[in-house]
């Protein structure tokens, strides 16, 4: 059972990672398309 939760954080964990580097690159790519042009 012991094994089963940690399996489970570990995944938990991975999916917050890939959510947080996707908010990431499209607040990076809405920074570039609404920037003042010179």
């Amino acid at each position: 059972m012991k094994k089963l939760l940690i399996v489970a954080a570990a995944i938990a964990g991975v999916v917050l990672y890939k959510k947080a580097q996707e908010s990431e690159a499209r607040k990076a790519v809405w920074s570039k398309a609404t920037d003042t042009v010179d």
